[in-house]
């Protein structure tokens, strides 16, 4: 939360959050273990990639896991095979396929 803050400022953190009760950008414990759905970061990387290079790396740099300490981009280093994970066919068309 306090990146966000420190990036966007108290007043937004408190308009996007705080007044639907959302307490913390965080809600699972850092020690959860809970890892993104691979149909749905691959979206997320597919459209940072659209949007060009500096996006791609703000998301891939400045994004964490809920460790609070993996970057997308580790993540993905770590486990290519992520970007092979297609939506069920339901969502492939939302997902870009």
């Amino acid at each position: 939360d306090e990146a966000y803050i420190k990036l966007w400022g108290q007043e937004r953190f408190q308009k996007h959050y705080k007044n639907y009760g959302v307490d913390t950008i965080w809600g699972w414990d850092e020690n959860s273990g809970i890892k993104p759905c691979g149909p749905y970061l691959r979206h997320c990387v597919l459209a940072a990639t659209k949007m060009g290079g500096v996006c791609l790396d703000s998301f891939l740099d400045e994004t964490y896991l809920v460790d609070r300490k993996t970057t997308v981009r580790e993540y993905l280093e770590k486990y290519p095979d992520v970007m092979d994970k297609l939506p069920p066919s339901h969502l492939a068309e939302r997902y870009g396929g």
